[in-house]
């Protein structure tokens, strides 16, 4: 959701990205210098994650633009209102500093790109999400059974176990760079997810996508394009990790899902 965000910044002037491990790959075609995470410089920080932590770290930065968010707002020079989706959130804070967001977020494959030895026209499915429980839909492996078509699963890093369980005897894909995943999805009819980062990643690689929503909601948090199927829940979106009630959010037949899969790849 960043991508199109940090585009703009970087027509604003010169940019520094600091970003967890993965952030040279993903942040490739963006002309800036990339970082790790923790304490920055610089004459203006732009906060996109909407944690103390991070306004903290860049305390020392004259101006700080970010949400009043996590009790943070004395640590901020210039607060900006969160937008309805939180591409919208990203849209403003480089708006505050003169950065103009244009186009949905893209991610380009490169020729050079590792090879990932995957069946053409496949559905990638994701099953495993860190955001907890509340987000992953345990219908994948009904799914998988059910399509009668090439499947394969796909997972983070440390993930193995955790895919292994749901995939059973299906091929897996797990802890590829983000560069090899995009060369697997260019293989990839359709990709079905949770609300997460490989549902937006397979989104900006161009792919169609399928996001089964539990405890978050489309229209805050889902992929610019991707088809949503929602649980029934009164009560979401709560963006928990864990529910108190102990109610079922992710209340999705696995026949809805598959009709949507389908209709993209008959």
């Amino acid at each position: 959701m960043a991508l199109p965000a940090m585009h703009a910044l970087a027509r604003v002037g010169d940019l520094v990205i600091a970003a967890p491990r993965w952030g040279a790959e993903l942040y490739r075609d963006v002309p800036a210098r990339i970082v790790g995470v923790g304490p920055v410089e610089g004459d203006v920080a732009v906060l996109f994650p909407p944690s103390l932590r991070v306004a903290w770290e860049a305390r020392r930065v004259p101006r700080r633009v970010g949400v009043a968010s996590d009790h943070r707002r004395w640590l901020l020079t210039d607060v900006v209102e969160p937008g309805e989706h939180r591409r919208d959130t990203y849209a403003a804070l480089a708006g505050a500093v003169g950065g103009r967001v244009e186009g949905a977020p893209a991610y380009a494959g490169r020729d050079g790109d590792p090879v990932v030895d995957v069946p053409e026209g496949h559905v990638g499915l994701v099953p495993v999400s860190p955001s907890g429980a509340p987000v992953m839909w345990r219908g994948y492996a009904d799914l998988a059974r059910r399509l009668g078509r090439p499947v394969v699963f796909y997972g983070g890093p440390g993930e193995d176990a955790a895919v292994e369980a749901i995939a059973g005897g299906h091929p897996r894909r797990v802890g590829l760079s983000l560069p090899g995943f995009a060369r697997a999805l260019s293989r990839c009819a359709v990709l079905v997810g949770n609300d997460s980062g490989s549902a937006h990643f397979a989104r900006a690689c161009g792919v169609p996508t399928v996001v089964v929503y539990g405890s978050t909601a489309p229209e805050r948090t889902g992929p610019a394009g991707a088809i949503a199927v929602e649980g029934s829940a009164p009560c979401r979106p709560c963006y928990r990790k864990a529910c108190p009630y102990d109610l079922e959010c992710l209340d999705v037949d696995v026949e809805r899902v598959l009709r949507q899969v389908v209709a993209i790849a008959p």
